[in-house]
């Protein structure tokens, strides 16, 4: 299990129901998507943290939380 990173939304489509997280200090991006965040979406710029998950070629971000 990864440790929680923090980081800020760079964008999230509501209608499709997946954005990118920007972790701080980190040279990738973290695909997330609506069932890691809640039925509230995200804004971007807003402040989170998650759990990070590399498979493959694919950064996710899971359980994100508001800060």
């Amino acid at each position: 299990m990864h440790s929680r990173q923090t980081g800020s939304v760079k964008w999230f489509h509501e209608g499709y129901g997946i954005g990118v997280i920007r972790a701080g200090g980190q040279p990738s991006d973290y695909l997330v998507l609506r069932r890691a965040v809640g039925d509230e979406g995200l804004s971007a710029g807003e402040r989170v943290s998650f759990q990070p998950v590399i498979q493959g070629l694919a950064c996710w971000a899971f359980n994100v939380i508001r800060q």
